[in-house]
């Protein structure tokens, strides 16, 4: 028991001398003047910066997703799944249905990269893309479901803007 209890500190000591670090009692009971502060004095004016500079730059990514970037954003991402879904095609897919899925795969993402297309109109052809590439290999049946649903997007009556 006598080697959990500290020696009590030699006369005219104090108590917390003994101890390998500061307690947070003798922290803020010393003189302000004694007290070295916990983080270096740049810290505050730093991480001030720092959130200064995300906010700007949240600010600035909102506002260049609302003049249009999105689309430009939206367009990349069919032009890496069309990619993507070309290399899936199984050896039964004919030449005729690669160059329709192409086309209208291309005929979407030009509507895409101009605005003319909303992501709630893509949200049925997103949600086949999900499924058919789900077993990494996309049959006949599967390319022509893609392209007529694509051929539908493309074909449907653009929406009124408000």
């Amino acid at each position: 028991m006598d080697e959990l209890i500290p020696d009590a500190p030699p006369e005219g000591e104090h108590p917390s001398a003994a101890l390998p670090f500061r307690r947070p009692a003798d922290y803020y009971s010393s003189p302000v003047g004694e007290a070295r502060p916990l983080f270096p004095r740049w810290v505050p004016y730093g991480c001030g910066t720092a959130s200064i500079i995300i906010l700007l730059m949240v600010f600035a990514l909102g506002a260049a997703f609302s003049s249009g970037a999105l689309g430009e954003l939206l367009e990349v991402m069919f032009a890496t799944m069309q990619g993507e879904i070309d290399k899936m095609f199984t050896p039964d897919v004919n030449a005729a249905q690669k160059a329709a899925f192409d086309a209208e795969m291309k005929k979407m993402r030009d509507s895409i990269r101009t605005n003319r297309l909303t992501l709630d109109r893509m949200q049925p052809l997103l949600r086949t893309m999900r499924e058919v590439a789900s077993d990494e290999r996309v049959t006949p049946a599967e390319a022509e479901q893609l392209t007529r649903e694509m051929h539908e997007i493309n074909n449907a009556p653009a929406p009124k803007r408000k």
